[in-house]
């Protein structure tokens, strides 16, 4: 596996276990629509999830910090090497471990041996990253930020030998996945992002920058409250949550007068822009639907009809945000090709099914809120469309193997 900073192996396996992961999602959906007594759906789940978010998010997002905040003489140390070796290695044996074992013993090994990894991997990056700007403040804080939310895989074993699955041990799932990813992925992307603007000379209020970096930073933590309100009935968590997430809302005002400026001096093709608008508008509906959570109402509701507004609300993150600011940041590096009419065509149809899947899901839960007669088969329709955002991901993907012409 290369790590050149010209190197594009390694993004192209992380893509491959994005479609990967992705097809485990549409079986789950066939078998929604049509169920299979063979399906093993938790399992397939706890499948389809791990590789999504460590495949495909943490391997891209890592990947392109090394390649660009770490200089090519410090990156050709064995260590990170041998640790994504490792890490590619250990996600791929999860397509095989969780859909047979589920939480088994084999799947809780490679999830240790990932663990350790991405922290010596972790603590290289730290140790080699130099500067002070505004990227380089927002990459170390989501590194902090994975190193706390991995506390909780460690402290989750505990739970389980101890106590079960009782409120503990959900609360403590949901402190690993609120601290990945309003944590890791959230710093990350936007590190990355604000190192586009950096190398293409675009200049960016420091103000608004580090009033941006603030507020997003001190909502992190106290936004967890969000996160259990589920399990508790005290008015105090209800409050530190909607605090935490009107200073995600004064964070994401700050970015959107950074971006104002910003798009003035892009000069980026229809489909950069586009990825980028499609992005920021699915961080702007997360943060909304986080501020509408801390109410207690909403709270209930969520639970009651759970595989539409959570799912849909983890679906917007993964989906609609991480992995189309991902693309947008592959592509502005170097790392793939979309300038192609398969690329953009690819590119289209991923956004397409995206958006329609995202509405479809919403759109069934608010018609059971209110009562009303649910969407007739919503489970074809979904699986129709999620065939759709395969179908764009492997035409991206096929046309990195043909020979381009020119450059981005």
């Amino acid at each position: 596996m290369k790590l050149n900073e010209n190197s594009k192996s390694l993004y192209l396996l992380a893509f491959a276990l994005f479609i990967l992961s992705a097809l485990v999602g549409l079986l789950l959906r066939w078998n929604f629509a049509f169920p299979m007594s063979w399906v093993k759906y938790k399992n397939l789940l706890q499948g389809h999830s791990h590789v999504a978010f460590l495949g495909w998010g943490y391997i891209a997002t890592i990947g392109l910090i090394m390649h660009n905040f770490i200089s090519v003489t410090k990156l050709q140390h064995k260590i990170y090497k041998v640790s994504l070796f490792i890490i590619f290695s250990v996600i791929t044996l999860m397509l095989i471990s969780f859909p047979l074992t589920g939480y088994g013993i084999f799947s809780i090994v490679l999830l240790s041996v990932f663990g350790i990894t991405s922290y010596v991997l972790l603590y290289k990056i730290l140790k080699d990253i130099n500067g002070e700007t505004i990227a380089v403040k927002l990459i170390k804080w989501g590194i902090y930020y994975y190193l706390i939310s991995s506390l909780a895989t460690w402290f989750l074993a505990g739970v389980i030998v101890t106590q079960g699955k009782t409120d503990l041990y959900y609360n403590t799932v949901y402190f690993y996945l609120h601290f990945l990813y309003n944590g890791f992925f959230v710093f990350a992307i936007f590190g990355l992002l604000f190192k586009v603007f950096e190398k293409q000379q675009i200049l960016i209020d420091s103000k608004l920058q580090n009033r941006f970096f603030i507020f997003l930073n001190i909502a992190c933590i106290p936004a967890y409250a969000l996160s259990v309100l589920w399990s508790t009935n005290s008015s105090i968590y209800y409050i530190v949550g909607f605090i935490a997430s009107i200073l995600q809302l004064i964070s994401l005002l700050f970015l959107m007068k950074i971006i104002r400026t910003v798009l003035k001096e892009l000069k980026w093709n229809a489909t950069s822009l586009l990825l980028l608008k499609f992005g920021l508008l699915a961080y702007s509906l997360k943060i909304i639907a986080q501020i509408a959570s801390s109410f207690p109402f909403i709270v209930q509701k969520s639970l009651a009809l759970k595989p539409f507004f959570i799912i849909g609300y983890l679906h917007l993150f993964t989906l609609a945000f991480m992995s189309v600011i991902l693309l947008l940041l592959l592509q502005q590096f170097g790392k793939i090709y979309l300038n192609s009419i398969i690329s953009k065509i690819g590119v289209f149809s991923f956004l397409v099914g995206v958006l329609t899947t995202e509405l479809l899901i919403f759109l069934q839960g608010f018609l059971y809120l209110k009562g009303f007669t649910p969407f007739r088969n919503y489970n074809i329709f979904m699986f129709i469309f999620s065939f759709i955002i395969i179908a764009g991901l492997f035409l991206i993907f096929i046309n990195q193997f043909v020979k381009k012409k020119g450059t981005l």
